[in-house]
């Protein structure tokens, strides 16, 4: 597989809805293929309407630059790669995006943007992992 397909994108979109609402927040969730490309979106009744496209960058910057979204802001921090946000049509640097990675691959990613970013984080990760 190289790249995501329709029902492990359904799967993780599901993971990640239980987990928000067991968490009991409400948030966008956004999955891309390899290309980082939109494979598969769904928002939450009472999510933010603005965390629409927050959770599309996560996704986006976690398949771009296979890393959590959040290690890709501290890379920016550390290395002072100012502006590199602004490149690839905005990219997103905190916590909420995670790269979907099976047999070794990075197949897509899932962007999670409307809780704070400790649960945007756990939603994702938990939604990814393979079990």
């Amino acid at each position: 597989m190289t790249t995501i397909t329709t029902d492990l994108a359904q799967t993780i979109v599901e993971k990640a809805q239980q987990k928000a609402r067991e968490l009991n927040v409400n948030v966008c969730i956004a999955i891309t293929d390899s290309g980082a490309h939109l494979a598969m979106f769904y928002r939450m009744e009472q999510a933010f309407i603005g965390s629409i496209d927050v959770a599309i960058a996560k996704a986006r910057t976690s398949v771009l630059f296979p890393l959590p979204s959040d290690e890709f802001g501290q890379l920016i921090r550390d290395e002072q790669l100012t502006g590199m946000e602004l490149t690839n049509q905005h990219l997103v640097g905190f916590s909420g995006g995670i790269p979907i990675i099976r047999n070794g691959s990075v197949i897509g990613a899932i962007g999670i943007s409307g809780a704070s970013t400790e649960h945007d984080k756990l939603i994702a990760q938990y939604a990814v992992t393979d079990r």
